[in-house]
């Protein structure tokens, strides 16, 4: 039988994911301004990167920057070309074109592992409505990109592994009579792959430090141990792949050790990432925080997660662990790596959404094919209703929050009311009578509008109290090139950003704040409004206040020595 339409259907659906992906991803992603704290430093250091010209050590208010790589550096800068300077849209176009190339990933990944091409369309558009990754696939981030390379690695291992040992874990193997037709093609295959398989590690090694190694290469150790073919690691060429990985990793540490000298190279290799591992300096947890913090981020899936848990201790669910032996692997490997490490962020398990998405996929397949077995009834449907009657709660109880705290905005919640309401109620009909592909599919699409609305009405209520350009442009109207600006008291990356400077000064306490304000010449600062009335105070010298502004949960002023009359 031809296997061209089986092809044309998968290149149908990809391109469907695709689309959906992309509008999700994409759609109003420059509605806002950059917010702190990562994203206007991020886009900051790929501004002096490009305004330098110094492609190979980043820096940060003109001072080298050792917290990351440059990969994502570099692609904003790729991504800034068309719009000639460094935008809040070119800044979020890597992690939407990461997000959607995880998608599509994971879809062939699914495929791959399970021959089953409504799983691997059910996980990619779990993974592309799971909240956390929704939301950093419009941010400016590191972990967005990581995780595709890590997706990717695994992608391209498993496919050189089927190339060889071809079968699926629902699946027997093929004969080897078979296998042997045409062992040229096999073995060339098998060696493209596993040369992709190194690459993208070295580019996850570039985005992020050896996490981009670390992680993918202990996932498939991990997995060729349970499957007793450890063997395989020779397969991979890894004389060819190491060679191909340390000259793309060790080829920019070389010239950023040249260029950034000892420290910076100190500083990238050692501190920022066995310090992070073993005492962090920063984001420090407790243990048990990705317990508490992943199910949160995975909703509206990680309702399933209990049920997913019982059905794999039961009986019929051991007997079928082999089936899902890689994604659980893939999650359980990257949640103890990161809750071993000392510095937590819930962005820092990303890598593990996709495996998280691929698990629950399986199990709603497992679902829809026993919908009418007993032991489904609690842990398939019980999920269901919940989430129907969290979305009818919600359409309740949304606009009644909404003018309790914020009554100018409540008409701005009708839309949000509509969607909830319908949807809840066409997955209440669906689930009452056990149509789960179209449940699943009306919850979906439901997280589908409700974020693409959200980007509409409330995304540009929240800019207005957390973006710092309002500011900045009432500083760049009253300055003047050169001009000296300051910050007192504390450092933020936006008024950098959005004052269009690669360097202001930061003071710190009461004599170097009188020392700038000494100046004959007329300068500026940013200052908090709690740290100008105790300056007030302690200065006897004018403070002319030019603008104020709140900024997230600060009062910021925007002052001078000198009133704008005397310019």
């Amino acid at each position: 039988m031809s296997l061209t339409p089986s092809i044309n259907n998968t290149r149908t659906i990809a391109a469907c994911i695709i689309l959906f992906t992309a509008f999700l991803f994409l759609f109003n992603t420059g509605k806002r301004d950059l917010w702190a704290p990562d994203e206007p430093r991020y886009a900051q250091v790929s501004k002096e990167m490009r305004d330098s010209g110094n492609f190979i050590v980043p820096h940060l208010n003109s001072e080298p920057y050792p917290d990351k790589p440059p990969l994502l550096f570099w692609l904003i800068n790729l991504f800034s070309i068309p719009f000639g300077k460094i935008t809040a849209v070119s800044s979020r176009l890597p992690s939407a074109f990461a997000g959607i190339g995880c998608c599509l990933a994971i879809f062939y990944l699914g495929k791959s592992l399970y021959h089953n091409t409504r799983i691997a369309l059910l996980a990619s558009l779990f993974l592309a409505t799971s909240s956390k990754f929704l939301w950093m696939a419009h941010r400016v981030a590191f972990d967005v990109l990581l995780t595709f390379f890590v997706t990717m690695a695994i992608l391209c291992f498993y496919k050189g592994y089927a190339a060889r040992h071809n079968h699926s874990p629902i699946t027997p193997p093929i004969p080897p009579s078979f296998q042997g037709k045409d062992e040229g093609k096999v073995k060339k295959q098998e060696r493209r792959y596993y040369i992709l398989f190194y690459i993208f590690m070295a580019l996850g090694v570039l985005t992020k430090g050896p996490v981009g190694f670390i992680i993918p290469f202990c996932i498939v150790l991990t997995y060729l141990i349970l499957k007793k073919d450890i063997r395989v690691l020779k397969e991979t060429r890894p004389w060819i792949g190491g060679v191909i990985f340390l000259f793309i990793v060790f080829t920019w540490v070389y010239l950023a050790s040249i260029y950034g000298g000892k420290e910076y190279t100190y500083q990238i290799l050692f501190k920022q990432n066995v310090g992070r591992f073993a005492s962090s300096f920063a984001h420090k947890r407790p243990f048990y925080y990705y317990f508490i913090n992943f199910p949160v981020n995975f909703i509206p899936w990680s309702l399933f997660i209990p049920g997913i848990a019982i059905y794999l201790f039961s009986k019929e669910g051991r007997a079928k662990i082999q089936n899902i032996l890689m994604p659980v692997i893939w999650f359980a490997v990257v949640f103890i790596f990161f809750s071993i490490v000392s510095g937590k962020r819930d962005i820092y398990v990303l890598p593990l959404y996709p495996a998280a998405a691929l698990i629950t996929a399986w199990f709603l397949n497992e679902f829809v094919e026993q919908f009418r077995e007993k032991h489904f009834k609690r842990i398939g449907y019980y999920p269901c209703y919940i989430l129907c009657g969290i979305s009818l709660a919600l359409s309740i109880l949304l606009p009644i929050v909404v003018y309790k705290l914020f009554p100018q905005y409540t008409s701005s919640t009708i839309p949000f009311v509509a969607i909830l309401l319908i949807g809840g109620l066409m997955m209440s009909r669906f689930a009452r009578h056990g149509r789960i592909i179209p449940f699943l599919f009306t919850l979906i699409f439901v997280v589908f509008f409700a974020f693409n609305i959200g980007t509409l009405k409330a995304i540009p209520i929240l800019n207005q109290y957390k973006s710092a350009k309002e500011i900045c442009d009432k500083a760049n109207s009253v300055m003047k090139p050169g001009e000296k600006l300051a910050m007192y008291n504390f450092f933020r990356d936006p008024y950098l950003f959005y004052t269009n400077k690669n360097h202001i000064e930061a003071l710190c306490g009461i004599d170097e704040l009188r020392r700038f304000l000494n100046s004959n010449e007329r300068v500026f600062l940013f200052i908090q409004e709690k740290d100008f009335k105790e300056a007030s105070k302690l200065l006897e010298m004018p403070m002319f206040v030019l603008e104020k502004d709140s900024v997230g949960h600060r009062d910021i002023l925007f002052i001078s020595n000198k009133k704008v009359s005397e310019i």
